[in-house]
């Protein structure tokens, strides 16, 4: 690569013009076998922004690319509500892996949901029972409308169960979302959530809010749950009473998941209880799912192989269609 002169700024919307999720998924399952082989490194920390919320900066690496990349992550959760803004925000620096310098600036918002999307899509489906065809989906943001879309690209799936404290908005996904994949889509109101879950092999939680929206005596045999929110989003027993617990990296869940930080302070589960981190499954040193009736429940916040994957080739399609803007020191 050559030095760099000058940086490509892109916004969301040029973002979304260079991937599909289909090829989203893909990446994604590159980064997460280069991660499990040991060929990517990375790192992220929680800063506390007083008590307003925090920022996350995120870094990776892949072996053999030509581009590193750092991502910020922040969520001020009163944002909405004092400002009318979002509640979080991403950016992504891009830097040339040879000469460490910047080579581009990205707004986030749209990546970020692609790549979790993409990558839980993954890993459901090593984890799922086979022939899973029915989803509940919490959450009827951009997260959780990207997961219903990556999912479609793994599953054959039958239909889709979306559960959001608004409503209206899940009304909206319902409808935007089934006519976009021909797919039939229920929004369910919270209070009527059991429903749902109890007809679902595939339980996402991709939420900003803070209660159990899941209950362990409603998954049925087989159910593989993915719980991904920053808050508390399932009963503790969902955890304690699984047959299999999965996490992406042990060492971030552990001091930010709530439901894992009060088990700990009870003595009711350690890190002798885990199965095992996603990584060690895919690497083959650990077993993903041995039965179709088993109950795994995956809980992630993140790691970098897939971002390693998704990011460098953003960055080429966007260069390959001409997209952003050019920012010259």
């Amino acid at each position: 690569m050559s030095v760099p002169d000058s940086i490509l700024y892109l916004t969301d919307a040029d973002v979304q013009r260079t991937l599909s999720v289909a090829e989203a998924v893909d990446l994604a399952e590159k980064g997460i076998r280069a991660d499990a082989a040991g060929r990517v490194v990375g790192d992220k920390f929680y800063m506390p922004v007083g008590d307003a919320g925090f920022i996350k900066p995120f870094a990776g690496y892949m072996a053999g690319e030509t581009l590193a990349f750092v991502k910020t992550f922040s969520f001020f959760p009163n944002n909405p509500e004092r400002f009318g803004r979002s509640a979080t925000s991403s950016v992504v620096l891009l830097f040339d892996a040879e000469t460490g310098l910047p080579v581009c600036i990205m707004q986030a918002g749209w990546v970020t949901a692609l790549k979790t999307g993409a990558s839980t899509t993954v890993t459901a489906a090593t984890l799922a029972r086979p022939g899973a065809d029915t989803v509940t989906i919490f959450g009827a943001g951009g997260l959780g409308r990207m997961h219903l879309r990556a999912l479609t690209h793994r599953f054959a799936l039958r239909r889709a169960y979306v559960v959001d404290i608004l409503p209206e908005v899940a009304a909206s996904y319902a409808a935007e979302l089934g006519a976009e994949l021909d797919l039939p889509v229920e929004a369910v109101p919270l209070d009527e959530r059991e429903r749902a879950v109890r007809a679902s092999d595939l339980i996402i939680t991709v939420t900003t809010g803070n209660q159990p929206l899941v209950e362990r005596a409603w998954l049925r045999p087989g159910a593989f749950v993915a719980r991904l929110g920053s808050y508390q989003e399932i009963a503790l027993d969902v955890i304690t009473e699984a047959d299999k617990v999965v996490v992406d990296n042990w060492g971030y869940v552990r001091p930010r998941i709530p439901e894992l930080k009060v088990l700990a302070q009870e003595g009711r589960f350690g890190r002798e209880d885990l199965h095992a981190e996603w990584p060690e499954i895919v690497a083959g040193r650990k077993p993903g799912r041995e039965s179709p009736d088993e109950v795994i429940v995956y809980i992630a916040l993140g790691i970098w192989g897939e971002y390693a994957a998704i990011l460098p080739e953003v960055y080429r399609r966007a260069l390959a269609l001409g997209l952003g803007e050019r920012l010259t020191p």
